[in-house]
């Protein structure tokens, strides 16, 4: 249906506006929303760019070709020549492997370097500071987080959207009711004139009655071209949501009618909202960020250990990599880097602030976990309350209309004058006009305790 309102729309224009009776339910067009809206897009993508993130993160621990070639020729001499092939392994666990050969040639080579083919495989590991966790694993780990992040990001954009679009729906089905109240005034009045205009003419009624009616009717007139204008209007504000798959704004056709049935949600337990309100994208994303600060705390204090880095190659003649594996006896090369600080203040400093940040982000979690529970009794609150002075009003109305009907009556009789009638009339519509805005307050009302839980979004 999404796809298709569009192409159904247009046709049904170009038919007969007078034949064109397409209704947008709610549920069409929220749907429509979620799926082609720019915003709705725009929250998708920033899962996506998380993504890539983390791919980029992931890099740090790709496997790595090199191969580096020195030459040297100076007086028909060869000087030297190096050529030497290295593949690098980095893996999650802190030890890096290595594996590679050498091709070193010329009267001038180096003493210290192996002079013809050779081959050697290695490794290198951090026993020290870096051994449970260091800068690449921290940026690995918490680019994860931030794909949760955007992730809950997308969910509190589309929880904005979703709702700001039902509002918009709302207004605009209010608006339509609106417009019908007064249509069915307007032609009740002109009946009326007309009949009070026929008895004038047979003598039955005073001229004056005629102005009464006519002033009344007028009034209908303009409340009538009133109500037309605020659906228009509101029909444009629905627009702004209303978008195609071809990525192009679209309008809505004036003759489209909202759902002319109420939507009645009812409303869950107080304790069900309060227990969807913990998974808000709004905590979610305060607890990633604690997540986050965690794990930057993790490599401060390795910044407190000592630095103790192990480094070694077998080493072996030609290509042969295992040809002698004798790890110590010979053809062999290691060594060790033992550091630290001898009064770790930059490193204490850095431990410090990282506990201060989660002290700090721990305090902001529960200050957005309550402000997030008393919203959502707040807008609890509102449906509930909404919904009892809908009932009651519901009442009033028929009460309204029981005057009035009783004062028709009577004038029909010739008991009353059109000046009650009309009073009558005007007091009825007024409450009917209420109780139209009160159905829109409440639907908005219990969807809004849905938007602060944040569910709109799943």
């Amino acid at each position: 249906m999404q796809k298709l309102l569009p192409y159904i729309l247009t046709f049904l224009s170009c038919v007969s506006p007078a034949l064109a009776q397409e209704r947008l339910a709610y549920d069409e067009f929220i749907n429509i929303v979620r799926k082609f809206h720019p915003v709705a897009q725009q929250a998708y993508l920033q899962t996506d760019i998380a993504k890539a993130e983390l791919l980029s993160a992931r890099g740090a621990f790709e496997p790595s070709v090199y191969l580096n070639k020195n030459e040297k020729q100076f007086d028909s001499k060869n000087y030297y020549t190096y050529l030497t092939s290295e593949l690098k392994v980095p893996t999650w666990y802190g030890i890096d492997f290595k594996a590679g050969t050498e091709n070193n040639q010329g009267y001038y080579t180096n003493p210290e370097i192996s002079k013809g083919r050779s081959s050697f495989v290695g490794a290198s590991v951090a026993l020290g500071k870096g051994l449970l966790i260091d800068k690449r694993r921290a940026a690995v780990k918490q680019a994860r987080e931030m794909v949760a992040y955007s992730d809950q990001e997308r969910r509190l954009m589309l929880n904005e959207l979703l709702y700001e679009a039902t509002a918009a729906y709302y207004e605009w089905q209010n608006a339509f009711f609106l417009k019908q109240l007064a249509d069915s005034l307007l032609q009740t009045n002109q009946q009326r004139y007309q009949f009070i205009k026929n008895g004038v003419t047979l003598g039955d009624r005073p001229a004056i009655d005629t102005v009464e009616t006519l002033a009344q009717l007028q009034s209908f007139e303009f409340l009538q071209t009133e109500a037309q204008q605020n659906l228009n209007n509101a029909g444009f504000e629905l627009g702004n949501f209303l978008w195609q798959e071809n990525e192009q704004a679209y309008q809505l056709p004036t003759f489209v009618q909202p759902d002319i049935s109420l939507i009645n949600r009812p409303l869950l337990p107080l304790s069900d909202y309060l227990n969807e309100a913990a998974m808000h994208p709004k905590l979610q994303q305060a607890q990633i960020k604690s997540n986050v600060l965690g794990i930057e705390r993790q490599l401060k204090f390795q910044s407190l250990l000592p630095t103790f880095n192990l480094n070694y190659n077998l080493l072996n003649k030609d290509y042969t990599f295992f040809a002698e594996p004798h790890l110590f006896q010979n053809n062999y090369k290691w060594g060790f880097t033992i550091g630290l600080p001898l009064f770790l203040r930059e490193a204490r400093a850095e431990y410090r602030k990282a506990n201060l940040k989660i002290t700090q982000q721990t305090w902001e979690n529960r200050i957005l976990f309550t402000e997030q529970q008393n919203k959502v009794n707040k807008y609890f609150n509102d449906a509930v309350q909404l919904q009892r002075q809908l009932e009651i009003y519901q009442q009033t109305v028929n009460n309204y209309r029981r005057l009035y009907q009783a004062e028709l009556t009577k004038f029909n009789n010739g008991e009353s004058s059109l000046f009650l009638v009309n009073s009558r009339e005007n007091k009825l519509f007024e409450a009917q006009q209420k109780l139209i805005s009160l159905q829109a307050k409440v639907a908005k009302a219990v969807v809004g305790v849905d938007y602060a839980t944040g569910r709109l979004a799943q």
